[in-house]
């Protein structure tokens, strides 16, 4: 891809804990996720293949993530959709909550590529 560098998972500084604008955040987590998706873990990386696709694309040692990290990956999923999609959704319900599932699918799928943190870091509430 064009104008992306490539940076190992827990390198970087793309973490999203800067933003605190809510639209920001979402949509940065979600590329985050997009990311470490479809280079760690096998995610289809076609423009047609939406985040839900690629959740369920997503593959470690050749098996399905787990039911519990899906669930979560889809819900930040879903709010970044409503949040962008939905006229009357402006900010997030529950910024605590979703920044906790956030940091909770980044550590895990650190932990699953070697003990380290995804992409750049978690989220910090501003």
């Amino acid at each position: 891809r064009l104008g992306r560098a490539r940076r190992p998972m827990g390198q970087g500084s793309s973490s999203v804990a800067r933003w605190s604008n809510d639209f920001e955040l979402v949509v940065r987590a979600n590329k985050e996720l997009e990311e470490v998706l479809e280079r760690d873990f096998g995610a289809p990386d076609g423009r047609d293949d939406g985040l839900h696709d690629k959740i369920s694309g997503a593959r470690y040692n050749g098996q399905p993530l787990d039911p519990q990290l899906v669930s979560r990956m889809r819900y930040l999923v879903t709010i970044r959709n409503k949040i962008v999609h939905e006229h009357d959704f402006n900010a997030l319900p529950d910024r605590a909550g979703y920044v906790q599932a956030f940091d909770h699918v980044f550590a895990e799928l650190g932990r699953l590529k070697g003990g380290k943190k995804a992409g750049g870091g978690g989220c910090v509430i501003s």
